[in-house]
């Protein structure tokens, strides 16, 4: 696509692309794949990441110029559905679109990801629009609306229903790695679905269970403050449903001494079935 240049603050921007829906085809990359050889949870949620980034690119904002307007948007909740594994060097077909946007401020943007016309994820990520410094909300520009109009194409994603079936509290904690942080300077909003397999994972090696056999169903987080580099982070997680016989539904709190991060729910089975091994792992 060709978009004529304009002038802004001394740096060349493309003109907004009156477009409501945006598809690229992406591809993971290699070390974003376990040793099963399929992609890990928030190795599909950096995707859905950059489908939002490449659409907010051809709309006319790319990162430097929300720094120059000294705004940004932040994801504060995504919810995503995972559907077929997909190989390492798949294409995947990815489209994504605004769905809602509020005051100008709370945008809903909505993700969907194929491969061969199998649906690979889909996910609802709530963004809020705020200033760069200090991650206040910010009702954003008549300019910055009309670049991503909404439109309704599908509804949006919600998590499984489930059985309540509570079991114990485990506890995980470490340090946020300098290393970690993204362009805002705060783990990026995909470390924490990492995190939180990595508490589910040692679980499973205290249970005599192979990691590796892990499978992502669904996952949804609410953010709450961000983790920075340097602080001791604490999560702490428990079973608190199933799905049938098979699908171990997870609560995640994570924390850092301000307080709490985010809340999470992850829906986990195992790869070769017999997933009730690991339902009874949280017994």
């Amino acid at each position: 696509m060709t978009m004529a240049g304009r002038a802004k603050r001394g740096r060349c921007y493309g003109t907004a692309v009156p477009n409501a829906v945006w598809e690229f085809p992406l591809a993971l990359p290699r070390n974003a794949f376990t040793a099963r050889e399929v992609p890990r949870a928030g190795d599909i949620w950096r995707l859905c990441q950059d489908a939002a980034m490449l659409a907010s690119i051809g709309a006319g904002w790319p990162p430097a110029r929300f720094r120059e307007e000294s705004v940004a948007f932040i994801v504060y909740e995504m919810t995503l559905l995972h559907g077929v594994e997909t190989p390492y060097g798949a294409v995947l077909d990815t489209k994504t679109w605004v769905s809602r946007l509020r005051r100008r401020t709370l945008s809903t943007r909505e993700v969907r990801v194929r491969s061969r016309e199998a649906l690979v994820a889909a996910a609802t990520q709530e963004w809020v629009h705020v200033e760069f410094d200090s991650l206040k909300p910010k009702q954003g520009a008549e300019e910055t609306a009309a670049a991503f109009p909404a439109v309704d194409l599908e509804p949006s994603v919600t998590l499984p229903e489930f059985d309540e079936h509570p079991g114990p509290e485990d506890e995980l904690s470490f340090e946020m790695w300098q290393t970690w942080s993204d362009p805002l300077a705060h783990a990026n909003h995909p470390s924490y679905v990492d995190w939180c397999d990595e508490a589910v994972s040692r679980r499973m090696v205290e249970a005599g269970l192979d990691p590796v056999l892990l499978r992502p169903i669904a996952e949804r987080v609410s953010f709450r403050s961000a983790v920075l580099p340097g602080e001791q982070v604490t999560i702490r997680t428990q079973r608190v449903g199933v799905i049938g016989d098979e699908t171990l539904v997870l609560g995640h709190r994570l924390e850092t001494e301000r307080g709490l991060a985010a809340e999470a729910t992850s829906i986990r089975t195992l790869a070769e079935g017999n997933g009730a091994r690991l339902i009874s792992a949280w017994d």
